[in-house]
């Protein structure tokens, strides 16, 4: 090698190039991403990523892409007579579809006189990748068509290739085994499948299909054949829930975000809490994602999301693990013990089982106990004290030790679930524990006359142990943070306002049609465009971000949520518009934020999962209102304006509930079956459905 040469990766190791998203799919045994550039040469278009969600790992070392080519030889080839031709970005389209419910990437584009449209989808049942390619002659004349489908595995991870010529199947074995063949008569070569379709007539169209499997034999895939697999799959897809607003990008939203959900949980429950960015676990990030799964008709998710976080990511005496791992008190996130006592009674509130809960009881109780120990200072004030902030800073960014708002938001709303779910278990003295100090917390939050986390007639981030708000982060070293980064850079860090303020107000900790929730949620506009342009809210002041500057999805949804709640639809409206137009939008999967990232030191962004739950609550939570309990189904929704007329379908205690939302300038009404319902201040309770209900509201205007 002569001096000073360097070897460097293809480009398409890059996760947030501009102009590049990701249509993501699976089903908790594959998961695949087709990559899709708006242009230049950030990216390959059409380049496709596989994994298993069982083993994290960064984009480059997903199953087909290889350092000299990235995700080249991961698209279809298409031959028109003698001349190949691959999907470029300024002439074709990548969307989403859903054809029998299911959740499928079409990708069309040109080749010479023909007209390529491929549509990949995963079944529900196997390990599969399925990928139909269909070829329209628009000439005038016959067209000579083959399709050329490569299976060029990463050599990192698979370091034998075996080839079945009479069979035309390729074989790559490493970790995984990779197996690609074709349901039309193919032609094997070393590396590549070569399917001849007849001459194609003018205005004709062939058609051919790809199958992709991971660890799983093809014999058993043919056995049950396409057409049983693609059944399977809409049924399952048919279960779950659905949401038709009338408003194209709002549907869309919802529907990515169900894809989503079900894509990034692997069938044991794992999940990378930022896929090909952060390669581990956090109860917080899990339990949400628990939650909006439950919500879009996956209870399977949720149920395997929960039942792993209790046996591998809560310790006997209660800790919870944050980023792959177990903290000490001073520095752990305090906020997940209530988060994930609030998906458990979520679950149980949903599905109307409590096997998690009799199974698991001496942990839950753990979890709810292990906040109530001296050493988080709940004997002096009944409020929660360390080190850490909710967005993960500790003292080396200039945290100080005192009260973080989140951390008591969080356990004040799961706390009083915890005590529901003890006296579902008969252990009243938990119940009354846990209820009573849910209700010292709640009080002291909001009225201690020291320690309260309420100032200037808002909501505050952080009191410290002395009393003091603590309005700014001094770090001991600024230069250990990357240059160009404002923590690092600028002379003061101020703390707020901070997105983790709107959560009391989303909850209804509070009402949120208070002055206290008004005044919060008009301090939190000054996180809107801090320092670009682009739309949507940042985490937290940016003088303090260690990180550069940018939005984030997910703490953009936390906003959204609460200022739905109190009625301030303009916002909301900009806040997922934002969303629709930003990067990631149109495929449905967004990065954890929009800016620069020095990588390194910092390491590269990725999808984070978290805001597909963010959605799915929203949506179901919040604009329709759907609230079940062990003892009851309350219905009260918020009607977003613009929209007239709402309906969507969902599964609860696996019911089918077919729910229907109306404008009217009259009365409020509501029918349940068609039996007329009592509507009281806004909302509908009914018993546990027992059978299938139709639910139809009219609100008022």
């Amino acid at each position: 090698m002569r001096a000073g040469s360097r070897q460097n990766l293809h480009h398409d190791f890059e996760t947030a190039p501009e102009g590049v998203e990701y249509f993501v799919l699976g089903n908790g045994s594959i998961f695949a991403a087709l990559q899709a550039a708006r242009g230049g040469e950030a990216a390959t278009h059409g380049g496709l990523l596989v994994m298993s969600p069982e083993r994290f790992g960064r984009k480059f070392s997903t199953f087909l892409f290889v350092p000299e080519r990235g995700l080249r030889n991961s698209r279809i080839g298409v031959w028109v007579n003698g001349v190949e031709y691959a999907p470029e970005p300024d002439s074709s389209e990548a969307r989403w579809e859903y054809p029998d419910e299911i959740p499928t990437v079409a990708l069309a584009w040109p080749a010479g006189g023909c007209r390529v449209r491929e549509q990949l989808w995963c079944p529900a049942l196997e390990p599969a990748l399925v990928r139909m390619v269909s070829v329209e002659n628009s000439g005038a004349s016959p067209a000579s068509v083959r399709l050329i489908a490569r299976l060029d595995a990463n050599r990192v991870l698979f370091d034998e290739y075996e080839v079945d010529r009479l069979e035309g199947v390729l074989t790559a074995v490493g970790y995984h085994r990779l197996t690609l063949f074709s349901l039309r008569p193919a032609l094997a070569g070393d590396r590549h499948l070569e399917v001849r379709l007849d001459p194609i007539p003018p205005g004709g169209t062939a058609t051919a299909t790809f199958v992709l499997l991971l660890d799983a034999p093809r014999e058993q895939f043919l056995r049950r054949g396409l057409d049983r697999v693609r059944a399977e799959t809409s049924e399952c897809w048919g279960r779950r829930a659905a949401l038709r607003t009338g408003h194209a990008g709002l549907d869309h939203l919802f529907r990515a975000s169900a894809t989503g959900l079900r894509a990034a949980v692997a069938l044991s429950g794992k999940m990378d809490g930022s896929i090909w960015q952060y390669n581990f676990e956090w109860v917080r990030d899990q339990t949400m994602v628990a939650i909006g799964a439950l919500l879009a008709g996956h209870d399977d998710v949720a149920r395997r999301l929960l039942e792993r976080i209790l046996t591998r990511s809560v310790s006997e005496d209660g800790n919870t693990v944050e980023a792959g791992r177990f903290r000490t008190p001073e520095t752990m996130e305090l906020d997940q013990n209530g988060e994930l006592l609030y998906g458990l009674w979520m679950w149980w509130a949903w599905t109307g089982e409590d096997v998690l809960i009799r199974r698991y009881w001496p942990k839950i109780r753990a979890v709810a106990d292990y906040v109530l120990r001296p050493e988080f200072g709940f004997d002096e004030t009944g409020l929660l004290k360390n080190s850490r902030e909710f967005w993960e800073r500790d003292p080396s960014f200039g945290v100080r030790e005192g009260f973080e708002l989140a951390y008591q938001v969080w356990n004040v709303a799961g706390l009083p679930k915890a005590a529901e779910m003890a006296r579902r278990m008969g252990d009243e003295a938990s119940a009354l524990r846990w209820d009573a100090a849910a209700a010292r917390m709640r009080l002291a939050l909001l009225e201690h006359p020291r320690f309260a986390l309420v100032d200037g007639g808002r909501f505050i981030k952080r009191r410290l142990t002395t009393g003091e708000v603590q309005r700014t982060f001094e770090p001991a070293d600024r230069s250990r943070f990357p240059r160009g980064m404002p923590l690092r850079e600028e002379t003061v860090a101020y703390c707020e306002p901070d997105a983790t303020m709107a959560l009391p107000v989303a909850l209804e900790l509070v009402d949120p049609a208070s002055e206290l929730a008004r005044r919060t949620l008009e301090e939190l506009e000054a996180l809107w465009n801090q320092r670009w342009q682009s739309g949507g809210y940042g985490r937290y002041h940016v003088s303090s971000e260690p990180d550069s500057p940018g939005a984030w999805p997910f703490a953009t949804m936390f906003i959204a949520r609460a200022n739905l709640e109190a009625g301030n639809h303009d916002r909301v409206w900009r806040a997922l518009q934002w969303l629709l137009d930003a990067p990631g939008g149109r495929a449905g999967s967004w990065p954890e934020f929009y800016g620069e990232r020095p990588t390194p030191p910092l390491v590269p962004v990725g999808i984070v999962p978290w805001t597909w739950a963010e959605l799915a609550i929203f949506f179901v939570h919040h604009l329709l209102g759907v609230r079940p309990a062990p003892a009851g189904l309350r219905i009260r929704p918020r009607l977003l304006s613009r929209l007239d007329n709402v309906r969507a379908r969902l599964r609860i205690r696996n019911r089918r509930v077919e729910l229907t939302l109306r404008r009217t300038a009259g009365e409020p009404r509501a029918w349940v079956n068609r039996v007329p319902v009592p509507v009281r201040e806004g909302a509908v309770d009914l018993p546990p459905p027992a059978e299938d209900l139709t639910v139809e509201m009219h609100l008022r205007t």
